[in-house]
This record gives C-alpha cells, structure tokens and sequence, in this order.
C-alpha cells in the first residue's frame, strides 16, 4: 500500500507526500526489524534460563558425586596409611596390633576406586553446538571452561594411578580368601556405595607379613590415594566456583517465572 502510494506521488512529483511516505515506510522497516530482533533477544533468554536450570542440575549431582568421591578417597588412604603402621609394628614386636577383622576392613578399603566425576551433560552440549554466546555471563562460561578441563585432568590422573596400583593388587588378594558365600544380589546398593562390596572373609597374616613386596604394594596404594584425594580437592573446587556463579542467575530466573 505505502509502495503504491510513494509510485504515485512519484509520478506527480508529489514531493510532500513522497517525503512521508518514505519516511513511513523506513519507519515500518525499521519497526519490523526491531521486532523480529526483540523476538530472536526473548527466545535467546529464554533458552539461556534453560541451560541455566540444566547446569544447576548437573552441577548439583557432580557436588554430591565429588562429596562421595572424596570421602572415598580419604577413608582409602587412611586405611592404606594404617596397614603401614601395622607392618612397621608387627616388625618390631612380631605380633599385629590389630585384630585380623580390622585390618581385612582395611585391605578391601585400600584396594577400592571411584571413577572421577563426569564433565557437565549441558555445557558439552553447548560447546558441541557452538552455542556457549547464549551465556552472557563471561565469568560463568570461563569457571565452566575450567571445570571441564579439569574434569578431564582427573579422569586422565585417575586412569594414570589406576594403572600405577593394579599390578600392585595380587600381592594383597593372594593372602585373602574370598567371602563364597557372599551374594551380590543381597547387598545394600547404598553400603557399596560408602564402603565397597567387602567380599573378603579372611586373611592370611602371617603370609601377607612374609610377603616381600608388601611393603611396597602398601606405599603404591597410600600414595595412589593420596593423589586421588588431591585430585578430588581440585574438581571440587572448580565445580563449587560454577555453582557459586550459577546461584544468582537461577535466582534471576525464578524472579521472572509467572
């Protein structure tokens, strides 16, 4: 309509009318572009507030997991560190200092794992779809940069220390008896979790002391876990600077919701 109109006033030379007839028509442009732009702004925020969401999510489950993680990993180093204590005294009086019940618990503890926590489902996601620009904030997507990378670290450290303890192991299983009647079936999901499967029923102490590479089987593991733990503190901490940054624009969003 207003192309037809700024036609005709062309062909009359209609200068008045030409002028608003243009001036309407860059104003319409102007106008739909605004609003195509504010419609592409509003999705774009609403699909931000989305990952905002699923990366809470994510984070969420990688905090408890690394809380488990590390609590694993201490209680294994412990244990690793207490059977090093009870070589050392059996050699000086001949006789362990702890009942056999104690230090079977400790065998099975220092020979547990835990795979690592996993990168953030969501943030791959982004960084696949060369989306992380919907994240505005500059600090969030370089703590989730962090993370990731050291998300990798760990799991390539874990892999490392793993392949450091395995040929470390038969020199503990080889003393131990394996608990036949124990059934997988009736164990509590949630006590594997904390403590592992404790499938051990004995122990030969005299063997295991007589043993020459006890000694060093022992330090590989206490030092294996000990750097497990290290490598837990570290995730932990870049994961925590995520969730810290991750909180208020959760807020933000939940302030909008209707």
């Amino acid at each position: 309509m207003i192309l037809r109109r700024l036609s005709q006033a062309l062909k009359e030379q209609n200068w008045t009318t030409i002028l608003v007839e243009f001036v309407l028509l860059v104003c319409g442009v102007f106008l739909g572009i605004q609003a195509a732009n504010w419609n592409d702004a509003r999705r774009e925020r609403a699909l931000e507030a989305e990952y905002i969401t699923r990366l809470q999510r994510d984070f969420g489950a990688i905090e408890t997991r690394l809380a488990i993680n590390m609590t694993r990993w201490e209680d294994t180093a412990a244990a690793a560190v207490r059977l090093i204590r009870d070589l050392d005294a059996f050699r000086q009086r001949r006789t362990w200092p702890r009942d056999k019940a104690e230090m079977l618990d400790d065998l099975d503890a220092t020979m547990g794992s835990r795979i690592p926590a996993s990168r953030a489902a969501s943030y791959v996601e982004l960084l696949s779809a060369g989306r992380l620009g919907l994240l505005r904030d500059i600090r969030l997507r370089d703590a989730l940069a962090d993370y990731d990378t050291q998300a990798g670290f760990t799991m390539k450290a874990y892999d490392v220390l793993v392949q450091r303890v395995d040929p470390q192991r038969p020199t503990l299983v080889r003393h131990m008896r394996f608990d036949r009647g124990a059934d997988a079936a009736q164990m509590d999901p949630e006590k594997i979790l904390r403590n592992g499967g404790e499938p051990w029923a004995d122990v030969d102490l005299a063997q295991l002391a007589s043993d020459p590479g006890l000694e060093t089987a022992l330090n590989t593991f206490a030092s294996a876990s000990h750097g497990q733990v290290l490598n837990v503190r570290l995730q932990q901490g870049k994961a925590r600077a995520v969730i810290a940054l991750l909180e208020p624009h959760a807020k933000r969003s939940e302030g909008r919701k209707p």
